[in-house]
């Protein structure tokens, strides 16, 4: 928030996509959405609890194309006010108060403040930098979880870029078997993975009527004021989900779903987040290029996918005899660069302990931005 305040600052901090939405949409929103009578038919009424049908069948065909996922659009798919209320939904459904929610660290940090106001316990566990991260917490699980529920995972993640592999994902369905959890896939950046393939945990044998996946438009369309997400998964789980999200909610924007469903059936789409992705992966290329160890840089996990990269900030700390704050070296290092560079990057620590001598730097910015940024930090 301090960076907002300060004018020319260089805001690789803010994961807003400048990307979106797709030239193909344009028009379709212009014709289809954005005119008087949609307006009044879709405003001046409640939505249906599970939202759109043609939204959902549209949701439901993504799948299909994209992974080759079958999903029962009117039974298995439910519409949310964007991914949060399908976080939330998804650990009210599977939990009860007091149980727990096992997560990883570093992990999004909207999890663990999120479940802990649902009354729910988040566990971090802790991953070790490498190319199988998930398949090492294997060894965690013979101990056992008490009270363990769920467990939340984010592929391909924010902060690090780190996409589950196949291995990862056996090891995950391994876990969620032998411990009897419900596996919560929050995958709202899965048309962003660039060096291994994305892997809905729906997908995967023994996880098909265990997973949640969470998903919206937020992200992968560049458009996180439209506020719509979904989530997918066995039909009783979404029923009881449609029914606390009436309770709780009530339906979503309609106007908004009639813009939605023109940004995901048009076939222009698919073809413009492939494209998005390979820019995303062109720029975190330039990103380890340009932060190598001689500027005090060092690249535990290197990105697989999403808008984030999240390099190690400890040599160059020390090189610049910073000291660290309470929250560690990241903030030191980020309060340092926002100081002297007038670089916004986050700290690592808000991701969990493991990230505390880290910085998260966003991909997602305008080209311009991006590239004072990197002369910027290049300059150091």
């Amino acid at each position: 928030m301090k960076a907002r305040q300060i004018p020319g600052a260089i805001n690789l901090a803010f994961g807003e996509p400048h990307f979106g939405p797709h030239p193909g949409a344009r028009e379709r929103i212009s014709s289809e959405a954005l005119n008087w009578e949609t307006f009044l038919s879709t405003c001046k009424k409640y939505e249906q609890s599970r939202g759109m049908k043609a939204l959902r069948e549209a949701i439901a065909d993504y799948y299909a194309r994209r992974y080759g996922m079958k999903v029962d659009p009117e039974n298995e798919i439910l519409i949310t006010h964007g991914g949060v209320e399908a976080i939330n939904l998804a650990a009210l459904i599977t939990c009860d108060p007091g149980d727990t929610i096992l997560l990883t660290d570093p992990s999004y940090m909207l999890y663990q403040r999120a479940l802990a106001t649902l009354g729910r316990h988040p566990l971090a566990l802790t991953r070790t930098p490498g190319e199988h991260e998930y398949a090492a917490l294997e060894q965690a699980s013979k101990d056992g979880f008490p009270k363990a529920r769920a467990i939340l995972v984010n592929s391909p993640e924010n902060p690090t870029g780190y996409v589950m592999s196949q291995k990862d994902m056996a090891a995950l369905s391994k876990i969620a078997q032998e411990h009897n959890l419900w596996v919560i896939h929050d995958e709202v950046y899965d048309s962003m993975a660039f060096a291994r393939r994305h892997l809905p945990a729906r997908s995967i044998s023994g996880l098909e009527n265990r997973t949640i996946l969470i998903n919206s438009f937020s992200k992968k369309y560049g458009m996180p004021g439209l506020r719509i997400g979904w989530l997918c998964g066995p039909a009783e789980a979404i029923d009881l989900a449609a029914k606390l999200h009436d309770f709780m909610y009530l339906g979503v924007n309609q106007f908004a779903e009639t813009c939605a469903l023109q940004l995901i059936r048009d076939e222009t789409g698919d073809r413009w987040m492939d494209e998005t992705a390979e820019l995303l992966a062109t720029r975190a290329q330039g990103l380890m290029n340009t932060l190598t160890p001689e500027l005090g840089f060092e690249w535990l996990r290197s990105p697989m996918g999403a808008m984030f990269a999240f390099p190690s900030v400890t040599r160059l700390a020390k090189e610049r005899r910073l000291t660290p704050t309470s929250n560690g070296l990241g903030d030191a290092v980020a309060h340092y660069l926002l100081g002297t560079k007038m670089i916004a990057t986050i700290p690592g620590y808000v991701y969990g302990r493991s990230g505390q001598d880290c910085l998260r730097i966003i991909t997602c910015s305008d080209a311009d931005t991006f590239e004072r940024g990197l002369k910027a930090l290049a300059s150091l």
